[in-house]
């Protein structure tokens, strides 16, 4: 009888860790060794990123209360940092160890360089929950867009499993299907 409780134990044990081992892996290849966002979902839309923010601008047109409350613009402009590699900006650098109070020069196309994603916010209106997503340009008319975040809950991270299927479904159907519409309604319109 003791033997019995202990080898039920044992592979109760053994089941336990193999579990979680798997977890555990599946975590990290999802997430664990990625990136700077090793947890998004994303979607290779084979579209000009142009085209995709002509799309959700449209979008967010038709439907307003995908508009987060919380921004002014349907599409804000992508982040720009100053590029202290440009000349101007090393000149300023040089300047500024004399002079402390030297204001910064006005951001430029010449002494700034534009972040590699945009930032866009959604609004789910019946959660009340803003949803990050970003894209970013790729090679031969391919853009990823991506799904970063509900709130402060990363998607593929923060989320028990079949909740995290949930909300990837729901944002590919609200969102992701929907400007994949508009792209090919406006590509058949143009031939």
């Amino acid at each position: 009888m003791r033997t019995k409780t202990i080898k039920n134990v044992a592979i109760f044990f053994s089941f336990f860790l193999l579990l979680w081992g798997c977890e555990e892996f599946f975590r990290r290849e999802i997430g664990g060794f990625a990136g700077s966002y090793p947890f998004v979902e994303y979607w290779e839309i084979e579209a000009t990123e142009q085209e995709i923010l002509v799309a959700i601008k449209e979008l967010k047109q038709e439907d307003t209360l995908l508009q987060s409350p919380y921004d002014k613009e349907l599409i804000p402009e992508r982040n720009s940092e100053y590029d202290w590699d440009s000349p101007e900006m090393i000149e300023y650098s040089r300047k500024v160890q004399t002079d402390s109070l030297l204001p910064l020069p006005p951001k430029t196309d010449a002494n700034t360089k534009g972040s590699y994603w945009l930032y866009i916010d959604f609004y789910y209106s019946d959660t009340r929950e803003v949803v990050h997503t970003w894209t970013r340009p790729g090679f031969g008319g391919i853009t990823t867009f991506a799904l970063v975040s509900l709130n402060d809950r990363l998607i593929n991270r923060d989320y028990w499993f079949l909740a995290n299927k949930w909300e990837i479904h729901k944002f590919k159907k609200r969102i992701v299907d929907k400007i994949q519409e508009k792209i090919d309604k406006k590509r058949e319109a143009t031939s």
